[in-house]
């Protein structure tokens, strides 16, 4: 299902269908677990779980906890926890099951810092640009229909040279929630697709009840980050937010708009609009 409702557009027609229920046959069961850095010991939070090449995943608390619905059917799947900074664990569902009553429920990821490609800067004109779409718009505006824990929103962008990525922003239109706390994700898009995260850590930001009249700002230039051709950059739901909305301004075009239940079953890509999401990107031209 794609999780955005368009309000004051009537052209946009929703598609996809909800999750089927599992065959009456099939015992439906729940993965109960804890996931903590394997070094340290300490809780690994926010780490992200699902069930490859299938729309079934959660996001773990900030105490690493988490609990996942499944069916006997997904005993010959594969089930990945995974995290930016960490190696993924990937392992057959049947074997996971078999490990929880050996390890008391606990899963343990190995720190791996991504190394970041060098930066060769040469003489030039810098350029300031931004890309995406930059809508203010309080007009028309979208919201998640599912919140749903992992579950992404992605604005698409082009980036013509490689250029260093300083900072990822969008507008929140309207939001009657206390708090709510997202995952920033910046992918490379191949294909069509979202593939790679290319963030070395995780980055979150917290929308707040009448946060609207400024852009919400995430910087990332600390990360030196250099982008180059088809990226996307999504909004993850990593907390419940329990009942309210959140809608993000929406304009015509500007697309394409990226949606997935979890991102270890792949992207939904819609063209026609887009959401108020962008970046600010920095390029240097010859003289």
């Amino acid at each position: 299902m794609i999780p955005l409702l368009l309000h004051s557009v009537s052209a946009l027609a929703l598609s996809g269908l909800l999750l089927q229920a599992a065959p009456e046959h099939a015992q439906s069961t729940t993965l109960i677990g804890q996931v903590l850095d394997q070094t340290t010991q300490a809780p690994v939070a926010y780490a992200s779980v699902g069930v490859l090449r299938r729309p079934v995943g959660t996001v773990a608390d900030d105490q690493g906890r988490f609990a996942l619905n499944l069916s006997g059917a997904n005993d010959q799947d594969s089930l990945r926890i995974s995290l930016l900074g960490y190696a993924p664990r990937t392992m057959q569902m049947a074997a996971q099951r078999q490990q929880l009553g050996r390890s008391g429920g606990r899963f343990y990821l190995l720190s791996a810092p991504m190394q970041l490609a060098e930066v060769v800067v040469r003489p030039g004109k810098l350029t300031r640009r931004i890309v995406g779409n930059s809508t203010n718009s309080y007009r028309v505006s979208g919201s998640f229909v599912m919140n749903t824990l992992g579950k992404q929103l992605a604005q698409g962008m082009h980036v013509r040279r490689p250029s260093p990525l300083e900072q990822v922003s969008f507008h929140v239109s309207r939001c009657i929630y206390d708090s709510l706390f997202y995952r920033v994700n910046v992918y490379q898009v191949l294909d069509g697709q979202p593939t790679t995260n290319l963030l070395p850590e995780p980055v979150y930001v917290r929308v707040r009840k009448g946060q609207t009249q400024d852009r919400l700002v995430a910087d990332l230039r600390r990360f030196h980050l250099t982008v180059r051709g088809d990226i996307a950059v999504s909004l993850e739901m990593v907390k419940s937010p329990g009942p309210g909305e959140l809608m993000l301004s929406v304009s015509l075009l500007k697309g394409p708009v990226y949606f997935a239940d979890q991102a270890m079953s792949g992207f939904e890509r819609v063209r026609g609009f887009g959401v108020g999401i962008d970046a600010t990107v920095t390029e240097y031209r010859n003289n």
